[in-house]
């Protein structure tokens, strides 16, 4: 079933059942490499695809690489302690440059695009990811969708229309 669009822009519970959604539509389907369709995501493309469906009047301003959520002003940090679904979770190379991005289903589960298994669910706690530092970034304003001055404005009634 499609994610109602009104419910999707103003929680963090949408934009993860979204991803869910997304999923779906990409199941069984290699990682690609720069990929930003249900064809194949890279991690990137993944996340990116996501939040432009949901905000389609702001698309242009969630596509970016890894490296530009970790900077971006259109989110926020978060403690770890504290993530929540819809949030952005990003991970580093050995060196601590960011190289990976997916989003958060709830508090031990993320989803994002892996070259060993295309899209699909991840455990928190797995030996892979789990021993990584991790950063947790969630979009601005996610309670009243709506993104301050200086970062686009887009509320509820923009992402409907």
């Amino acid at each position: 079933m499609p994610v109602d669009q009104s419910i999707a822009a103003v929680s963090g519970a949408g934009i993860a059942a979204k991803a869910i959604e997304v999923a779906g539509a990409a199941a069984g389907k290699p990682y690609t490499w720069g990929g930003k369709t249900t064809a194949g995501f890279d991690c990137s493309g993944f996340v990116s695809y996501i939040f432009a469906a949901l905000f389609a009047n702001a698309s242009a301003s969630y596509q970016m690489n890894v490296a530009g959520y970790k900077t971006s002003t259109l989110f926020e940090d978060v403690e770890d302690a504290d993530k929540k679904p819809g949030d952005i979770v990003i991970f580093p190379a050995s060196g601590g440059a960011p190289n990976h991005i997916g989003i958060v289903l709830d508090s031990v589960t993320w989803i994002g695009s892996q070259s060993s298994t295309g899209v699909k669910d991840v455990k928190f706690s797995n030996p892979y990811w789990g021993e990584r530092t991790r950063k947790i970034r969630r979009p601005c304003g996610l309670s009243t969708v709506a993104m301050n001055a200086g970062r686009g404005v887009l509320s509820a009634a923009t992402v409907m229309a």
